[in-house]
């Protein structure tokens, strides 16, 4: 069996509170061929002195810590790539943690799929203190078209062979943060299979500080109209989405509307997302989100 080395992308903007865990995780891989690549996004914590500690506390992990000028998380995940001696990349999130499994779970999956160019793990959902939450999607099937309808993957369970990666990168564009990922697993889906395993090797942790729940209305609203823009403009998403197209739209309309309910004083351009979902896809109805847009406006 190879053993494949990996290269894990953190990107830190801020989250000084949270690093020792998300480290702590990754450094309590039973698989050892991996290095841990820190990018801090222009951070004005304490941060850079938790990974410089760290590093030192661990001397026989290889850890690389790198300062940059803040450019969102897109522009260093990109950064972190570039640096990286692994031949596959996975990108964590500074929030969240890695179950000891993660890197012996993916190793086990290229011996077995040595064909996948990029391939997903699976993961839960935990709240600070570490109470199971729930799980992420079970696919019994290559996700490659779900993710016409929304993003159901984890960073943290993607993984990616670099020399694919540093053809497709995530975009820069600072208006996209928050939808980058999605942005990229499409362009990707377009064009390479995606292989999945079920396996749960890492976990998303809901805090009250989670950037996704932080939102700015006129900025998510902007965010989404920029990913549909760049979807609408992509000849290989087109070609990709075909009829489908409405689906992905619907996906975006209602994303907008769930949001926005979940925010104050939002209630009204709410609604108005919701209509115009039902307008594209009055099948809509019937689905989960329809009721949890409806339970968060009444």
């Amino acid at each position: 069996m190879k053993d494949h080395f990996f290269s894990i992308i953190l990107p830190v903007y801020n989250r000084a509170a949270f690093l020792d865990k998300s480290i702590g995780s990754v450094l309590m891989q039973t698989y050892p061929h991996y290095e841990l690549i820190v990018v801090d996004d222009g951070s004005t914590d304490k941060g850079g002195e938790i990974v410089q500690s760290l590093i030192k506390q661990h001397p026989d992990k290889k850890i690389q810590y790198h300062y940059k000028e803040n450019g969102e998380r897109a522009a260093a995940r990109n950064y972190g790539a570039e640096k990286a001696m692994g031949e596959v990349l996975n990108f964590f999130d500074s929030d969240d943690v890695l179950y000891p499994n993660h890197l012996s779970e993916a190793n086990a999956f290229l011996n077995a799929h040595p064909q996948a160019l990029w391939f997903h793990l699976g993961y839960d959902f935990k709240n600070a203190n570490l109470d199971l939450l729930g799980k992420g999607p079970v696919f019994k099937e290559s996700p490659n078209r779900l993710l016409i309808s929304g993003n159901h993957l984890s960073c943290n369970g993607v993984f990616i062979r670099k020399e694919l990666f540093l053809r497709s990168r995530f975009t820069e564009n600072r208006n996209l943060a928050g939808l980058e990922d999605w942005e990229l697993w499409l362009r990707l889906a377009a064009v390479y299979p995606l292989y999945f395993s079920n396996t749960i090797t890492s976990s998303i942790l809901q805090h009250e500080d989670r950037s996704v729940l932080n939102n700015n209305a006129e900025r998510l609203i902007q965010r989404v109209n920029l990913l549909m823009k760049l979807v609408e403009q992509n000849v290989s998403l087109k070609t990709f989405m075909a009829s489908d197209v409405l689906r992905f739209k619907c996906s975006c309309t209602s994303y907008l509307s769930l949001h926005l309910a979940l925010m104050k004083n939002q209630k009204r351009p709410a609604l108005q997302y919701l209509f115009k979902t039902l307008a594209l896809r009055p099948a809509f109805l019937f689905e989960r989100r329809f009721y949890a847009i409806l339970k968060n406006l009444f």
